[in-house]
């Protein structure tokens, strides 16, 4: 059974960063006779943001909206 790791690179590196880096390390460990698969690993949604209670309004302001 072969041995599996798994790696993640920054989004910061941009794509084609990424892909460039992938390559370098792929080229130097097929020197070394170690085979590279590459997939395309997809996160799991993340949660929803949740929203933050606003201050309420001073009295005299929420009168005055609701005069409008």
């Amino acid at each position: 059974m072969p041995h599996q790791a798994a790696f993640l690179l920054p989004a910061s590196y941009g794509q084609d960063g990424r892909a460039v880096r992938i390559q370098a390390v792929a080229l130097r460990l097929a020197a070394h006779g170690i085979g590279v698969n590459l997939r395309h690993a997809t996160l799991p949604p993340r949660a929803p943001a949740v929203a933050r209670p606003v201050a309420a309004l001073p009295a005299a302001a929420a009168a005055a909206a609701r005069a409008r």
